[in-house]
C-alpha cells in the first residue's frame, strides 16, 4: 500500500500546478521491506522440508512458488496486451508502456523474468516480483550460507550488507533507486538473505525473549521512524530485519496490531494490490487530461492521489477472491494431481 501510495502520488504530480509531498515519502523502500519479509517467511515455510528432504525439495518448492505467482500474473499481462489494443484503436497510442511489445516481451513478461533482463517490462511494479525468482532459484545455496556454521552465517551478513550497500552507494544520499537488472538483483538477493539469517536468530531464545517485548517493539520501530525522517533509504533499509523480528515474534501490542482484520485483509490482498495498480495511473492522468481538470492545486491533487490509492483496495479484493485465489488453488490441485510433493503451509 505504500508504494501505491507514493505511485499515485507521482502521478498526479504530472498534473498539478505545484511540486507537492508524496503521501508516503520514499514509499519504494516497502518493497526492500518486501524482500527481507520475502527470505523470512520462505524459510519459516520451506526449511524444514530442505533439512528433511534436500535436493528432493527443490522441484516441489520451485513449482508452488510458480503456481503461487504466475496465474494471476499472465492475467494481468494478458489484460495490460487488451488495454494496450483498446488505447492504440481508441486513442493512437499507448498509454500503459511506451513500447511496442515484441513475442520475447510477451513471453518473458508471462512467465516473469523481465526484472532479470529478459524482454522489457510491461507491468513497472512487477519487476522486484521478478528478480525475487532468482532468489528462489538460489534457494538451497542460501539455506547453506544462511544456515551452515556460525562463520558462514557471519561472512552472508556481511556480504548481504555489503551488497545492499553497494547498491545505495551509486544513487544520491543513499538510495535505493536502481531497478537494472544487475542492481536489482543484488538488491533482491542480499536483502532477501538478511531475512532468512533475520529468521535464524528468531530461533534463539534469547532473542525471542527480547524481541517478543513491547520495549523492544516500541524501541525498533521508534529508530526506523527516525531514520525515516533522515530520508537516507540505506539507514531505514538495514533496520528491516528488526521490524521483521519484533513483528514476528512480539506477544503484545504489536501481534494485537497486526491482528486487526483490515491489515489481514491488505496483507491477503497485497500481491493483486501490486500487480494491477499500475495501468490506474494511466488511466486516471488520461482522464483528468480529458476532463480539462489539469492543472490541480495542491489539496485537490493530495486528495486525488488519496482516493485513487484507496480505491484500489476494493478491486484488489474482488481480483484476489475471484482471479488469485481461485488460479491459485487450481494450479495446486494440478500439481497434486500430478503427485508432486508440496509442503501444507501455504
Amino acid at each position: 500500500m505504500a508504494v501505491v501510495l507514493q505511485h499515485f502520488s507521482s502521478t498526479v504530480q504530472i498534473v498539478c500546478s505545484v511540486s507537492i509531498p508524496s503521501l508516503v515519502p520514499h514509499g519504494y523502500i516497502a518493497v526492500d521491506l518486501f524482500f527481507v519479509l520475502s527470505g523470512y517467511v520462505m524459510s519459516y515455510v520451506y526449511l524444514d522440508s530442505f533439512r528433511q528432504r534436500g535436493p528432493a525439495a527443490y522441484v516441489p518448492f520451485l513449482l508452488k512458488r510458480a503456481a503461487r505467482l504466475l496465474p494471476l500474473n499472465a492475467v494481468v499481462v494478458v489484460a495490460f496486451l487488451l488495454a494496450a489494443h483498446w488505447s492504440v484503436s481508441t486513442l493512437g497510442t499507448n498509454i500503459f508502456f511506451p513500447h511496442e511489445n515484441t513475442w520475447l516481451d510477451i513471453a518473458s513478461n508471462l512467465v516473469m523474468l523481465q526484472g532479470l533482463g529478459i524482454g522489457r517490462n510491461m507491468n513497472g511494479p512487477a519487476w522486484s516480483v521478478s528478480v525475487e525468482i532468482l532468489a528462489y532459484a538460489l534457494f538451497p545455496l542460501l539455506i547453506a550460507m544462511a544456515f551452515g556454521s556460525g562463520r558462514m552465517a557471519l561472512a552472508a551478513a556481511f556480504v548481504s550488507i555489503c551488497g545492499v550497500c553497494w547498491v545505495a552507494s551509486q544513487s544520491p544520499r543513499l538510495a535505493l533507486l536502481l531497478a537494472d537488472p544487475l542492481n536489482a538483483s543484488l538488491r533482491c538477493v542480499c536483502q532477501f538473505t538478511l531475512g532468512m539469517l533475520a529468521y535464524r536468530l528468531a530461533q534463539l531464545q534469547a532473542v525471542k525473549q527480547v524481541m517478543a517485548t513491547d520495549k523492544a517493539g516500541r524501541y525498533v520501530i521508534a529508530a526506523i521512524c527516525l531514520l525515516g525522517l533522515l530520508r537516507v533509504d540505506l539507514l531505514t533499509v538495514l533496520a528491516f530485519p528488526a521490524l521483521v523480528l519484533v513483528c514476528a515474534l512480539n506477544q503484545g501490542a504489536t501481534q494485537r496490531i497486526l491482528a486487526w482484520p483490515f491489515l489481514h485483509l491488505l496483507g491477503i490482498v497485497s500481491y493483486s494490490l501490486y500487480l494491477i495498480h499500475e495501468p490506474f495511473r494511466s488511466l486516471l492522468l488520461h482522464a483528468v487530461r480529458s476532463a480539462e481538470l489539469a492543472p490541480l492545486g495542491a489539496p485537490a491533487a493530495m486528495l486525488l492521489a488519496l482516493f485513487a490509492s484507496l480505491a484500489m483496495i476494493p478491486l484488489a479484493v474482488f481480483v484476489h477472491r475471484s482471479i488469485e485465489k481461485p488460479l491459485s488453488d487450481a494450479a495446486r490441485r494440478w500439481l497434486s494431481a500430478k503427485a508432486v510433493r508440496l509442503p501444507v503451509a501455504r
